[in-house]
């Protein structure tokens, strides 16, 4: 890997470090199960602020608080509707709101001491936006009226609505904009994929979201679901490495490396798994 390679993956190590610092409560380490960070949609928006000539560290500051947001939304979605009736339970819900609330709070300081106004205004708009999507998806699952495509594409304005609002902020040009934009939901809903088939394949937990969502159609069965995932990931990882391939700059190979990176070992641990079935 060349030293330009090499800066790039640590800048983004960089940023993961920060993140796991400033979200490092004893009260929520102790009784919360915190999500994990959003590496890849991390890593992908730290190159696109790069391709669009945005100082590092500045960049690393809209990353890292990006990352707290998000942590904050994840933190409140993995809270549960019903809980046992026992004190422990109830400690664990409220922790876990307060403890949601403490990240998505925390990027509102930062980005003052930093003077990014501006972005404090995006990603408000922004969690307004993915909170109302939330709604939507609630709903429309609560009244069974809800298509895996209708899903996917909720799922994505969910999981990506944060980043795609950085990039129409900062983005020079329409170009740019279209492509990055397109590269976080397609990544993100190869991301949803691998993680339905990781779910179904090694997780004790019933099935939820998307798997929960095919698995109600009448005759369906979990191999069916699990064939499903592996050809629509499949479908999707072609489509983002065309759009890579497609991408002409400076951060192009940087682009392949993390992928290549990222995806490598959940993608051929998934295939070589479902050769076996």
């Amino acid at each position: 890997m060349t030293k330009e390679k090499s800066r790039g993956i640590d800048d983004v190590k960089e940023i993961f470090a920060r993140m796991e610092k400033l979200a490092s409560v004893p009260f929520v380490q102790k009784y919360v199960d915190s999500p994990p960070i959003a590496e890849n949609r991390l890593a992908l928006l730290f190159f696109f602020l790069c391709e669009e000539g945005m100082d590092r560290e500045r960049a690393k500051t809209l990353c890292v608080t990006t990352g707290l947001v998000q942590l904050g939304l994840d933190t409140h979605e993995s809270v549960r509707i019903r809980y046992e009736d026992t004190l422990v339970d109830e400690r664990n819900r409220q922790l876990s709101v307060l403890a949601g609330d403490y990240y998505s709070a925390h990027y509102y300081h930062l980005l003052a001491e930093a003077g990014e106004v501006e972005a404090i205004r995006v990603l408000a708009e922004a969690i307004q936006s993915i909170n109302e999507a939330k709604m939507k998806l609630y709903l429309s699952e609560k009244e069974d009226r809800l298509s895996s495509d209708g899903y996917i594409d909720l799922r994505k304005h969910i999981d990506t609505a944060l980043y795609t609002a950085i990039v129409a902020h900062f983005a020079g040009s329409s170009e740019s904009r279209r492509f990055w934009t397109s590269l976080f939901h397609e990544t993100a809903a190869v991301e949803c994929m691998i993680g339905a088939w990781e779910q179904l394949q090694w997780e004790e937990n019933a099935p939820f979201g998307f798997t929960r969502l095919l698995l109600k159609i009448p005759g369906t069965t979990i191999g069916h679901v699990l064939s499903f995932v592996e050809t629509k990931a499949m479908e999707l990882m072609a489509v983002c490495e065309q759009l890579v391939r497609g991408f002409h700059s400076a951060e192009k190979q940087k682009l392949q490396d993390w992928i290549a990176l990222f995806y490598g070992h959940r993608w051929n641990r998934l295939k070589r798994v479902i050769e076996e079935m």
